[in-house]
């Protein structure tokens, strides 16, 4: 646990902040870059839009972000209120920051007369490589750690008298070998299909999710032994597979019309 990267004068440089940051700089070079590079006919959204796109996106995923993670913790922040603009404490839950990105992102595609399914599938790849980036932030910083263990990859954090695993190392781990699979499935034939690669994105998150939800050390059982995060994953994949179906269904359509 490195939770301080470095102090310059008054101002400190947190690990949680400056891996967010890095996340949010790979996944944009990374867009704009294969935004030059995908066909022309394939291209939902230009190298330029990536970039407006993936600050309303950023925007809308901290705010919606910070407000799941207060919503949870109310009785602490009730406390102390100040508490909630404190970002470099860290405090971000995944799924508020994933619906409000999609939500601002939504507003900018409209505004942009795009269509959304496409930027989603040329975009989201992309989006697992920064996650997994943040992921390595949770980890200096020590929150959502994993379950007590006592085996080799076990990891001593502050405050806790035990080992505890690494989950944040395996779910960084996990979203490496998803953004390769989504890479692969980013071929022209699959872009023209909208909603393949997002639908992709939707299943193999929401699968690692729950796998590593069942890990996981600081979460509370909602229903039926099952955590909030596992019912929302669960959701995930079955709209992933809704997506997945519905654009291997309209596929063939498009190639006989073609």
């Amino acid at each position: 646990m490195h939770p301080i990267l470095l102090h310059l004068g008054p101002l400190t440089l947190y690990s949680y902040g400056a891996m967010l940051v890095l996340g949010f700089l790979t996944t944009t070079w990374l867009a704009c870059r294969f935004a030059r590079q995908v066909p022309a006919a394939s291209v939902a959204i230009t190298a330029e839009q990536v970039v407006d796109f993936s600050c309303f996106a950023l925007l809308g995923g901290i705010v919606g972000g910070r407000i799941f993670y207060v919503i949870l913790r109310w009785e602490e922040f009730a406390r102390d209120p100040l508490e909630i603009v404190a970002l470099w404490h860290g405090g971000l839950v995944w799924y508020g920051g994933f619906i409000g990105g999609i939500m601002a992102g939504w507003l900018y595609v409209r505004a942009q007369r795009l269509d959304f399914l496409r930027v989603l599938d040329q975009f989201m790849p992309f989006v697992a490589l920064g996650h997994a980036i943040g992921r390595v932030g949770c980890f200096f910083n020590g929150c959502c750690y994993g379950k007590t263990t006592t085996l080799w990859c076990g990891v001593w954090f502050p405050g806790h008298e035990q080992a505890v695993l690494p989950t944040q190392l395996f779910e960084a781990g996990g979203l490496l070998v998803l953004f390769l699979i989504l890479r692969r499935l980013q071929s022209p034939s699959n872009l023209r299909s909208p909603g393949t690669v997002f639908g992709a994105y939707l299943i193999g998150y929401g699968l690692l999710r729950c796998v590593i939800e069942w890990f996981r050390g600081d979460q509370t059982v909602w229903w039926m032994g099952l955590t909030l995060q596992q019912l929302i994953s669960a959701c995930l994949v079955v709209c992933g597979l809704a997506l997945w179906w519905g654009a291997r269904w309209r596929a063939p359509r498009t190639t006989r019309r073609a």
